[in-house]
């Protein structure tokens, strides 16, 4: 079942709290490395950095969590994590290796999760916040890097990146999933869930050669049910809609694995059955159409029939459209009979030339 909108933004903040709290517990310890070393440091910077960089993680995702647009608060959480960024590079006096890989990071984050627009925003919040600390500082600047601040730096450098990579990549096979699925789903029938007419046709062009070449046995049914206009309209599409999707449960429940049915438009259903022969085959489509007989439901007062044309596959078949033309003649054949039957066409009719 598809995720509300609500709880998508809830996932996309989970997303981020973990690089966001591993990302802060790294940064302080290249901040404390350069407060420690000025000995004006007042003590409510410090806890600030208690604050800001231990307690800010979760409260950000508490807050995303319990708000009615998760998303919307989460990239406000990303923007308030730039003008942070910013506070601290002034506080730190902008030491050039510390406050460009705080501020570097973070406009990664705003550029992997909100793109051109974020990252903006990012970089302005990054100049307010870095503006406003060096002004309490009377604008003080030592740009100078120890070598021990240096060290200090290393461990958000290689492991910062890494699990941003990691995530993004988690989200990457995500969509790659998600992908995968709405193309299986653009295949299917919105009523049924099988294969439409076209996608079932792209699978017969496909099967076609490989049995011109000998690699696979297999048959071509087409399935109608019977008197199905006059059913719908004496008792209603309603009805008509519950016996369609009863031969649909049939055929996907009734058949093995090789089976590729479809839904040829209408109350006409087709079906490949591969590597079977013409006893198996029959077997499998007259148990089939015996059940759908024997089918009693309270929602649908009338007895529902099908009729079933079959035709194994024949070098003698140029073209896809004869093996259909001859399966539709078996159909029709069984129609013709009495309705209510299966009719198998062994040998290929006269093509038109």
């Amino acid at each position: 079942m598809p995720l509300s909108r609500r709880e998508l933004g809830i996932e996309f903040a989970r997303r981020i709290y973990r690089p966001r709290s591993v990302g802060c517990l790294l940064s302080a310890v290249f901040i404390s490395a350069v407060l420690w070393v000025d000995p004006g440091t007042p003590a409510w910077v410090w806890a600030a950095m208690l604050a800001n960089l231990m307690a800010w993680p979760t409260v950000a995702y508490l807050l995303a969590r319990r708000a009615l647009n998760p998303f919307a608060v989460e990239l406000r959480s990303l923007a308030l994590d730039s003008l942070f960024a910013g506070c601290w590079a002034g506080l730190m006096a902008l030491n050039l290796l510390p406050s460009v890989l705080l501020l570097a990071m973070v406009a990664m984050n705003a550029m992997a999760a909100g793109g051109w627009r974020l990252f903006r925003t990012s970089v302005a919040l990054q100049a307010l916040g870095l503006l406003l600390m060096l002004s309490l500082k009377g604008f003080e600047l030592s740009l100078a890097t120890s070598a021990f601040q240096q060290l200090t730096c290393l461990p958000m450098l290689v492991i910062y990146p890494l699990i941003v990579a990691r995530a993004s990549y988690a989200v990457s096979v995500q969509l790659a999933v998600h992908k995968k699925a709405f193309k299986l789903i653009s295949k299917l029938d919105g009523m049924t869930r099988l294969l439409h007419h076209a996608s079932w046709r792209e699978k017969l062009d496909e099967i076609f050669p490989r049995c011109r070449r000998g690699e696979v046995v297999a048959m071509l049914a087409l399935i109608d049910i019977d008197n199905f206009k006059r059913i719908n309209d004496e008792h209603g599409h309603l009805v008509g809609d519950a016996i369609i999707g009863r031969l649909a449960n049939l055929l996907r429940s009734g058949l093995g694995t090789s089976a590729v049915p479809g839904r040829y438009g209408g109350d006409e259903f087709c079906l490949l059955l591969l590597d079977a022969g013409v006893d198996e085959a029959y077997r499998q489509l007259d148990e089939i159409r015996q059940r759908f007989a024997e089918w009693a439901d309270v929602t649908v007062p009338v007895q529902v029939t099908l009729s079933i044309g079959l035709v194994p596959y024949s070098h003698q078949y140029a073209s896809e459209r004869d093996w259909i033309k001859a399966t539709d003649e078996a159909l029709y054949r069984a129609k013709r009979g009495g309705k209510n039957r299966l009719c198998v066409q062994e040998w290929p009719l006269a093509v038109d030339g």
